[in-house]
């Protein structure tokens, strides 16, 4: 399906009596904790839910990457789309995690608009989205990583924090991982999504 295609233009998602999915869109720099939150989040929904990750897909299936870094992106966002609106098409609620920043040799690859993109798309399918941003102080983020036993990767990774840029809206929180639990952050998202919900 082209880039700019509406996946759900030929669907009914809210046709009476069916459930209408959720779609959340969780990132943050490496050492953030943005994928286990992910996961604590989507176990924490109502009905079936699916988690797919952008790091998975990209370092999770390609086992040799090819020259061009530019290239794999986009595949990578093909592939998410498609897996998306399959999953919200089968009436799954669907948790993306990822950095959506991405460091390799030296330079920053931004792909923050593809999350705008991924919302958008899907509107249809999933009207109650959000997109939720895991923040993690430097301090916290050399410590993760050190944990890791990672510790040249924590410079990276506060290369994409600082690389974000600034959000705002409704369909947007920016959550900070050093002084809210995971358990804290999941029900701040969840009582959003309860709003957006009571709202429509």
């Amino acid at each position: 399906m082209a880039p700019g295609a509406d996946y759900g233009a030929n669907t009914q998602p809210n046709r009476e009596g069916a459930r209408v999915p959720k779609l959340v869109i969780v990132y943050g720099p490496p050492f953030s904790r943005s994928d286990e939150i992910a996961w604590l989040l989507a176990r924490s929904l109502p009905e079936k839910t699916a988690v797919l990750s952008t790091s998975a897909l990209l370092e999770g299936s390609i086992a040799v990457p090819g020259p061009d870094f530019e290239a794999e992106l986009d595949m990578v966002h093909t592939q998410l789309r498609l897996l998306v609106a399959n999953y919200l098409k089968n009436r799954y609620n669907v948790v993306v995690e990822g950095a959506f920043i991405h460091a390799r040799d030296g330079a920053l690859y931004n792909n923050e608009m593809e999350m705008d993109q991924l919302i958008a798309l899907m509107r249809h399918l999933a009207p109650h989205a959000l997109i939720v941003r895991i923040n993690a102080s430097p301090e916290q983020i050399a410590m993760r990583a050190r944990a890791a036993g990672r510790e040249e990767e924590a410079a990276r990774a506060l290369d994409v924090a600082a690389a974000y840029r600034d959000r705002y809206g409704l369909r947007f929180l920016s959550l900070d991982a050093d002084s809210l639990a995971d358990g804290e952050i999941v029900t701040t998202v969840r009582n959003e999504l309860d709003r957006q919900e009571e709202a429509s």
